[in-house]
């Protein structure tokens, strides 16, 4: 999981980020641990570093960009299995590099491009940072990793549109759609959610440098997501070097709610996911987890 290494490195960049001018530094989590699970996907961490690269005096669009780097942890609910045949769910990791860039009408439209770049298997790291929180932080024994995902190099790209509708002074229906073509993950999805409170009546997902005022929100979405390709689950579309995969379920769906609260320079984020199955071997019809972001602005 690594969130420890990840957190001193994010501290270490808040110390440096004032000299980056007008910017913003997040770290996110997202973890199943809050609700005594610790599987499927078991655990995201991610640090960003946003800028605001154009502001046209004379128009209101505002342009931005974003370089993230992440880190994605999958594994079965049989944590500890040696053989294939105990898995429900293969052990994963993905680590990756992306470059995003935005534009935005505050409070009607904007838009997002991205380009991706990543590594599965060893060279992920998610195998030694995840026994290493086990083992140092929650006194478990280290975990299997049977029968793991190989090692691959990934390319994606990826872009998302968002409307928003205002419905009131602080309400907004605010419905987004998200296209990803990847060798990790080729998806498409649409959003419907609603946005309440005295923030702009922007995504979650968008730039928070829109948001740096004092305010409050309260978001409820729900996403339906088309799957074409999973390499967590199904492996590579070039070879057949996995030892083992599963069928995934191609279409799933996403209920999410959230709630944000930021000043002038602080952003405080929390959205609890429940997610349909990824593969129909889940025995569980749904699967919980939380995001927490903090972010800082400069």
């Amino acid at each position: 999981m690594g969130e420890g290494n990840s957190i001193l490195a994010f501290c270490c960049l808040l110390l440096s980020a004032p000299l980056l001018g007008q910017s913003h530094l997040s770290l996110s989590v997202d973890n199943d641990l809050y609700f005594a699970t610790d599987y499927y996907y078991s655990s995201g961490i991610f640090i960003r570093y946003g800028k605001e690269i154009k502001k046209d005096s004379s128009t209101v669009e505002r342009f931005f960009s974003k370089i993230e780097i992440g880190q994605l942890i999958y594994t079965p609910r049989g944590r500890y299995a040696t053989e294939i045949e105990a898995l429900d769910y293969p052990f994963s990791g993905y680590l990756f590099v992306r470059y995003q860039k935005e534009k935005v009408e505050p409070n009607r439209q904007g838009y997002q491009y991205a380009a991706e770049l990543g590594v599965s298997g060893a060279a992920s790291l998610a195998e030694p940072m995840q026994n290493l929180y086990h083992e140092q932080v929650l006194q478990l024994p280290p975990l299997s990793w049977t029968a793991a995902m190989p090692q691959e190099l990934h390319l994606g790209i990826r872009g998302a549109y968002f409307r928003a509708f205002s419905l009131g002074k602080n309400v907004a229906f605010v419905p987004d759609a998200t296209a990803v073509l990847s060798t990790h993950q080729t998806k498409g999805a649409a959003r419907l959610g609603c946005i309440l409170g005295t923030t702009a009546k922007m995504p979650f997902h968008f730039s928070p440098l829109l948001n740096n005022q004092k305010g409050w929100g309260v978001y409820f979405g729900w996403q339906q997501q088309y799957i074409f390709h999973d390499f967590p689950l199904e492996g590579s579309l070039f070879n057949d070097a996995s030892s083992f995969t599963l069928a995934p379920n191609r279409a799933r769906n996403l209920l999410e709610l959230g709630a944000v609260w930021h000043t002038q320079q602080w952003k405080l984020q929390g959205t609890f996911y429940s997610a349909s199955k990824d593969t129909p071997l889940q025995n569980r019809s749904r699967h919980r987890y939380l995001n927490f972001t903090v972010s800082r602005y400069f």
